[in-house]
């Protein structure tokens, strides 16, 4: 088994959030057309999966690294296949629909055009997310604009459809990352294609749009931001640099004004 960072506690702290967002998107979707089979590529312990079954899908294959295993997927039903992610990989099988919900970040950043790719060899609808630049997360080392993405998928012939976002964007029930990365790609020609068009979505023209940042993120930044702010500002007061000596009534060498054992002497 390789060495990874996603253990148990990785799955288990996030597994409830991804299965109720799942339900609500995948409802969504659903009522709009059904899949008859669903691949996930990256799919965790299979909580998308899950609430794919739960909705009457009958094939339901999940590939992950090796690190996850059959007895911990939700749903027995689904057939799990390890498999190297960092790696393009063609398909054994087509799918109705190909998923992958907050995986591309995970991976090194060269290998982003593959998976893209691996993706796209799978099925001709796609569900996908991955996290924009600069959102926290364990081992968060390929975040991207979501125009960068697009401009992938749409180089392999997919119309990008904004479909989840006005609807979910308030919606607390569903976890915020997914509210501000989920995007429908989908190929003309799939009768999901012609569903959503039929049903008034238009694909987007101008994919530069998809870079909307949601306040959740937004605010998170700026905390973040704010709070190095106010480090670096107290390090300029209180240097941590080493200090001549002096006497403990001679002023502080580092230019305070106070007296050295008022300041730095029992530092």
């Amino acid at each position: 088994m390789a060495a990874t960072p996603y253990d148990e506690a990785f799955y288990g702290e996030q597994v409830d959030g991804s299965l109720r967002s799942a339900r609500a998107y995948l409802g969504a979707l659903f009522a709009l057309w059904q899949p008859a089979s669903v691949i996930d590529i990256g799919c965790g312990r299979g909580a998308w999966l899950a609430a794919c079954g739960e909705r009457g899908v009958g094939r339901l294959t999940g590939l992950d690294g090796d690190w996850v295993s059959q007895d911990m997927m939700l749903d027995p039903a689904i057939a799990f296949h390890p498999a190297d992610l960092q790696r393009e990989r063609a398909a054994d099988e087509r799918y109705d629909l190909a998923l992958s919900l907050e995986v591309a970040e995970h991976l090194p950043p060269a290998s982003s055009e593959g998976f893209v790719r691996t993706l796209a060899a799978h099925a001709d609808a796609i569900v996908f997310s991955a996290a924009y630049v600069g959102q926290p997360g364990r081992n968060h080392v390929n975040t991207r604009p979501h125009s960068f993405w697009a401009d992938q998928f749409l180089a392999q012939g997919y119309r990008l459809f904004d479909f989840f976002r006005p609807r979910f964007w308030s919606d607390n029930e569903v976890e915020p990352w997914y509210r501000q990365n989920t995007f429908l790609y989908v190929r003309p020609g799939h009768p999901l294609h012609a569903a959503l068009v039929g049903a008034g979505h238009a694909p987007l023209q101008d994919a530069r749009f998809v870079d909307c940042i949601h306040p959740w993120l937004f605010f998170g930044m700026l905390e973040q931001l704010t709070a190095m702010q106010q480090r670096a500002a107290l390090m300029q007061r209180s240097p941590t640099l080493p200090i001549p000596r002096a006497g403990r009534n001679d002023p502080c060498p580092c230019g305070s004004g106070k007296k050295y054992k008022h300041c730095h002497a029992d530092r």
